[in-house]
Formats: C-alpha cells, sequence, structure tokens
C-alpha cells in the first residue's frame, strides 16, 4: 500500500497577482503546499488558523510591508521560529542589509529563476528541520538532567529526615542528650535543605513567568549602599566557615554610591556567588576576593576564586538551569538553579552578569547594577 507524505507548506505573500501565480506554480510544481496572500494582513488571518513550515514575503506591499509583518511576527512565539524568506524587486544594499538585520533567513531580488526559489526554500526548510532535531535533542538531554537532578536533591534531603525520624522512634528514649541533639541537627539540616530547595524552584518559576520581575519593577525602591550589603553578606559566611578551609578578602571600593535594588535580592545575589566559589575552592589557595567599584553609570561586584576555574565551553551554557559542573564527580552542589536566579534577579533590574574564567585558574562572576537616578 503506497503511503502519503503530507508535503511542507508554504505561505507566499505578494501583492502582484501575476508574480503570486507564478510563485505558486513554481513551488506547487516542486511539490509544496502553497497558502496565497495578497497582503501582510491577509497572511495573517492565514496564520490564524494554519501553521505553515516557511513564509515566502514580497517586502514593498500597501499596508503592512514585509519587514513589517515580519517583525510582527517574531514578537510572536508561535510564529518567531518560521523561516521567512524575503522577495523584492529592489536590489540596494540598505534593503539586503535591513532584511538580515532582521535576521530573516534568505534574500532573493526579482526577477529570479525558478530553480533559484526552490533551492533557497529546499535549503531553509533543510535547515530549519536541523535546527528542530538540535532543540529536541537539547531538551531531552535537558529533560533527563532535570529528572536526575530533582530525583537525587530531593531524595537526599529526605532520606536525611526519615532517617533521623526512624532513630529517633526506636531509641530516643534511649539515647544521651549529645545524640539527641545530633539527631535533631540531622532533621533541621535535611528539612532546611528541603526548604532551599523548594524556595529555589519556585524564585525560578516567577522569574520564568515573568510574575516576579513584574513585581520587582512595579516595586517602590529606595536607593542604599550596597556595599554594607556585601560587606554584611561576608560577615555570615566569615562566621560558619572554617578559616583554614576558606578565607575572605573584602575590597569595597563602591563607596558613596547608591542602586535602587532591594536589599534582600542583593543579599540573595551576592551570596548565592559566595557560596559557589566556596563550594569549587577546595584545595591549596582557598582565598575568595570580593570586590567592588563604581564602574561608569553601574556599581559592580566581583567574587573570585582560587578553584579548578570553568571550561570556556561550559561557560556558555552555566547560567542555564539544571547546568552543573562535574556533577558525578563532585556531591552536593545543589540542584544548578542559583546561576539561573542571580541572572534572572540581575536581569530584573537592567544589569548584567559575566564570567571570566581558566581551568586551572579559579574563576571570577561579575555583577552590574545600575547606579540610582538622582533627583
Amino acid at each position: 500500500m503506497t503511503q502519503i507524505v503530507s508535503q511542507p507548506t508554504i505561505l507566499v505573500v505578494e501583492d502582484d497577482s501575476s508574480m503570486l501565480e507564478i510563485i505558486t506554480f513554481i513551488l506547487e510544481d516542486a511539490n509544496y503546499e502553497v497558502l496565497a496572500a495578497d497582503c501582510a494582513e491577509a497572511a495573517l488571518k492565514i496564520l490564524e488558523t494554519n501553521m505553515p513550515a516557511l513564509i515566502v514575503s514580497d517586502i514593498m506591499m500597501p499596508g503592512m510591508s514585509g519587514f513589517d509583518l515580519y517583525e510582527h511576527l517574531l514578537g510572536s512565539e508561535q510564529w518567531s521560529r518560521i523561516p521567512f524568506i524575503f522577495l523584492t524587486a529592489k536590489s540596494q544594499r540598505p534593503d539586503i542589509r535591513r532584511g538580515m538585520e532582521l535576521g530573516a533567513d534568505d534574500y532573493l531580488v526579482k526577477p529570479f529563476e525558478p530553480e533559484e526559489l526552490v533551492n533557497a526554500v529546499h535549503v531553509r526548510l533543510e535547515r530549519a528541520a536541523q535546527n528542530q532535531v538540535a532543540i529536541d535533542e537539547a531538551a531531552a538531554d535537558l529533560k533527563n538532567s532535570i529528572v536526575q537532578t530533582l530525583t537525587h536533591e530531593f531524595r537526599t534531603p529526605l532520606a536525611l529526615i526519615a532517617g533521623y525520624t526512624e532513630l529517633l522512634e526506636e531509641t530516643g528514649q534511649e539515647m544521651n542528650e549529645q545524640s539527641f541533639q545530633k539527631s535533631l541537627q540531622g532533621l533541621h539540616e535535611g528539612a532546611q535543605r528541603l526548604t532551599n530547595l523548594v524556595e529555589d524552584f519556585l524564585i525560578l518559576t516567577r522569574l520564568n513567568s515573568g510574575s516576579l520581575v513584574q513585581e520587582i519593577r512595579s516595586m517602590p525602591l529606595v536607593a542604599f549602599d550596597p556595599d554594607h550589603t556585601v560587606e554584611q553578606v561576608i560577615a555570615e559566611f566569615r562566621e560558619k566557615t572554617d578559616p583554614a578551609d576558606v578565607t575572605f578578602s573584602l575590597d569595597l571600593g563602591g563607596r558613596d554610591v547608591a542602586i535602587a535594588v532591594a536589599t534582600q535580592h542583593l543579599a540573595d545575589m551576592v551570596r548565592r556567588l559566595v557560596s559557589n566559589a566556596v563550594k569549587f575552592s577546595k584545595g591549596a589557595d582557598s582565598r575568595i576576593e570580593v570586590t567592588t567599584r563604581r564602574d561608569g553609570a553601574y556599581w559592580t561586584v566581583a567574587i573570585a576564586d582560587h578553584g579548578k576555574g570553568i571550561a570556556k565551553e561550559v561557560q556558555r551554557i552555566i547560567f542555564e538551569p539544571f547546568r552543573q559542573i562535574d556533577r558525578r564527580i563532585g556531591e552536593q552542589q545543589g540542584s544548578g538553579v542559583g546561576l539561573t536566579i542571580v541572572r534572572g534577579l540581575v536581569e530584573a533590574y537592567h544589569g548584567r552578569i559575566a564570567v571570566q574564567s581558566d581551568l586551572g585558574q579559579g574563576a571570577t562572576f561579575t555583577i552590574w547594577l545600575p547606579l540610582a537616578q538622582v533627583g
């Protein structure tokens, strides 16, 4: 029995009826399904009920131009990934440059040979298919990473809680005070770790949904001295960290400036970065250097460690959720969302974050946050 394979659907947008008919004939002759629209507005109407594999559009049209149509589609999550080819009778360099700057996949100048059009469509569809495969593979990898991370991270504190609870139930009345307190501490550590995990995922969900960003940008913020907050965070770490394991140096050069950021958010950003630095500072040189400065219209804080460093290929993905360094080698490394949360908070305040590192040379994470407007 012969299996009928559906052909990719191409949406053609062209206000010249003769040209629209020619393009439709060429593409149908090449075994493509064609949807035809004589203007951008008609194309948008078609897109309400159809999802083409590719769009071929003229630029100069009455009403919305091809550029306008493309920019409109870019603003939609549903349509932004559809490959787009511009057609135009104008071969001037500025038009071509604008189309490429917008991100169009190709640009054909009329008149063109049928083979040119068919080849351009074929190449763009092939590239889109390859991109989709890569996206699907990345999504599958991320899904596996999430499952493995959640399985490990939630199971560990639950095992602590269950183990110490069982121990107290069976032998609690016979324990001396020291053993009893140790069991209570284990229960507390497991509960605290579980609480931190839940809180992290709630923050991540609010960042991804945009609700936290909207809340931040609508709340009244009072300008304050950020160096003082950094100093307090480092004091916390010094209190709970053995100097034989990690030492901290603090260089506060950002005095006499103010930023409009919620103090708890700044403390959270710095705390997470310092915690990471502590985690990866095991070794002979365990210094962690925290530096603040004024940099033009920004206040900056840099957290530098002298640990094993981060490979260049890892640096490209390190701020993505559930990405961790050598998790199978190093245990108790958290859920892999800490840096994602830091980046989300920084960007919510119109700041930026960057990492600089070489293997074996440690890593430096730097945050830039805009200074508060005076007046």
